[in-house]
């Protein structure tokens, strides 16, 4: 667990990873993805917004995870920002809220034909929460989950116009192997990739997503969804 109760890394002796995708207001990358997925046998884990889900032009997407059994849950309904960016115990929603907020998103999942009990693990909107969250998530018998710390995948947002902040999907790649030398690996790995990303960034990581999986492959590493990661 993190400094805030949220689960971000599973069992460090064994060679498991888990990917997981995310998804709100973007997704051109969504079959493509898929497509990786299913050419290369893994399973992923996807957290979806209600937004995303009530979406018709994502629905072909959603009937396509729910095809090829990846794991499916909660993003956020609305993609709340949840804390203040500058000062993370601050809060920028109620209890009352934030509890309706995630229940509109399992409802939406619900109608979609996914079980709620079999999906309790969920990722904040932003990867972003406090204590706070944390605690009425888990009152509510979700588990907040988030990316392992060390890695740069979920940067691939970025976009040149940002500057400094802007990474490229070869520095993503690089920071995958520097991580790798350490002494546990990428073992129990939480690997996040975003599905969609501002068309402003040509270098789209999920394009590398294929290559990165066959490498990681030949270091013994299994890829798992989020479930049996943190069984």
């Amino acid at each position: 667990m993190d400094a805030y109760g949220a689960v971000v890394r599973g069992d460090r002796s064994l060679k498991q990873i888990a990917l997981v995708f995310t998804g709100h207001d973007l997704a051109e990358g969504g079959l493509k993805v898929l497509k990786t997925l299913k050419n290369k046998s893994v399973k992923g884990s996807f957290f979806l917004t209600g937004d995303f889900l009530r979406e018709p032009k994502f629905r072909p997407l959603v009937i396509e995870i729910k095809r090829n059994n990846h794991y499916i849950s909660a993003h956020s309904d609305k993609h709340l920002l949840v804390s203040d960016w500058g000062d993370r115990a601050g809060l920028l929603v109620t209890k009352d809220s934030f509890v309706h907020d995630l229940e509109a998103n399992f409802r939406e999942l619900e109608k979609l034909g996914f079980r709620v009990n079999d999906n309790k693990y969920y990722i904040p909107s932003y990867e972003w929460y406090n204590k706070d969250i944390v605690a009425w998530s888990k009152e509510m018998g979700y588990i907040p989950v988030n990316y392992t710390p060390g890695l740069r995948t979920a940067a691939d947002y970025t976009y040149p116009e940002m500057g400094k902040k802007y990474l490229s999907s070869a520095d993503i790649e690089k920071g995958i192997w520097k991580e790798n030398e350490k002494a546990d690996g990428l073992n129990g790995f939480i690997i996040l990739v975003h599905m969609g990303t501002d068309a402003r960034r040509k270098d789209k990581f999920y394009d590398h997503l294929g290559k990165m999986i066959d490498q990681l492959k030949t270091e013994g590493y299994q890829f798992v969804d989020i479930r049996t990661l943190l069984q």
